[in-house]
């Protein structure tokens, strides 16, 4: 049979950089002789020397790549094929004394010294657009990000991610493979709004406030927010201050709110009823929402707010 290829699926899926770690993880692509696959992937050992017992007695072998883009791992692995269906055809498992290892015959030995030189190992072996661009942050930065991209301290995490994307994307046309990352980006995105939500955090009114609009109770809010509902309790009565962090947690539950107000008015107008369905109890919820994170309250909040916009009436589900 030959060599069964695992493609990569996705362009930075050779990429890996771990936080607190000053470099990138390597990448291989590896032959599984037992199973008779070939995939590329990044080495997830810190460090470099520890490998996998399959690796170790010679059950997967690795060969060291640069990060390739997941197209360029692809097209590698192509030409790896047929020199690796040479390898499946010729190796034996063995006993060396202590252990059952994997041994190669003389014409495996040989497809393999065959596709070392084929890969390589240094980025130098391979033209700049098989290669993913890895900028260094302060290249990328210019320190005017909160303004140029209008960063409050109610920007939500989803947004800080499309304006990631938005500075990698600029990025990307000016590169040679159009595959860029910049390790440290987010965290400098999210710093910025954490500071000014540091500045600005809420007031114990308007975070209750906030709460009553979401149509949440104090212990709903509370498993939302991940804290303890006398935490909670303690910042709208004004005995502790309400953290910056919580701030963009806020509105990030009121975006979602708001999103889930115009699905329902879109469900509402692409049907033939003139009801909005809601429901009495959390249990009811639920047994209709099962993968649900909200509250019956919740979804009654939201289905006012999509009856007035569409000119609908509401119902309890167990009215229809």
């Amino acid at each position: 049979m030959p060599v069964g290829i695992i493609e990569c699926t996705d362009p930075l899926e050779l990429f890996r950089h771990y936080d607190g770690q000053f470099e990138t993880q390597g990448a291989y692509i590896e032959l599984d002789l037992r199973e008779g696959k070939l995939l590329a992937n990044y080495d997830s050992e810190v460090g470099g020397n520890a490998q996998p017992f399959s690796v170790f007695y010679g059950f997967d072998r690795r060969y060291t790549i640069p990060v390739l883009t997941g197209d360029a791992a692809n097209r590698m692995m192509q030409q790896v094929a047929p020199l690796a269906d040479r390898i499946l055809a010729d190796w034996e498992e063995k006993w060396d004394g202590n252990s059952m290892i994997a041994v190669l015959g003389e014409d495996a030995e040989a497809a393999e010294a065959e596709i070392e030189s084929l890969l390589g190992s240094d980025e130098e072996d391979y033209d700049d657009s098989d290669l993913v661009q890895e900028w260094d942050i302060d290249g990328v930065i210019n320190g005017s990000e909160a303004d140029e991209y209008d960063i409050t301290a109610d920007t939500t995490d989803a947004r800080l991610t499309e304006i990631e994307s938005e500075i990698l994307g600029d990025l990307a046309e000016v590169g040679p493979s159009g595959v860029v990352v910049c390790p440290g980006l987010e965290g400098y995105l999210r710093g910025l709004r954490d500071e000014l939500a540091e500045e600005d955090p809420l007031t114990d009114a308007e975070l209750r406030t906030a709460r009553e609009t979401l149509g949440l109770t104090g212990d709903h809010f509370a498993k939302l927010l991940r804290v303890n509902p006398r935490t909670v309790r303690s910042w709208e009565q004004g005995r502790d201050a309400v953290p910056g962090r919580i701030r963009p947690e806020v509105a990030e539950l009121r975006e979602q709110t708001d999103k889930a107000v115009t699905d329902l008015v879109a469900a509402y107008e692409a049907g033939d009823d003139d009801t909005v369905i809601t429901y009495r109890s959390d249990d009811e919820y639920v047994a209709a929402n099962p993968h649900g994170r909200w509250s019956a309250s919740w979804h009654r909040q939201v289905a006012a707010r999509a009856a007035a916009q569409a000119g609908a009436h509401i119902a309890y589900a167990d009215e229809e």
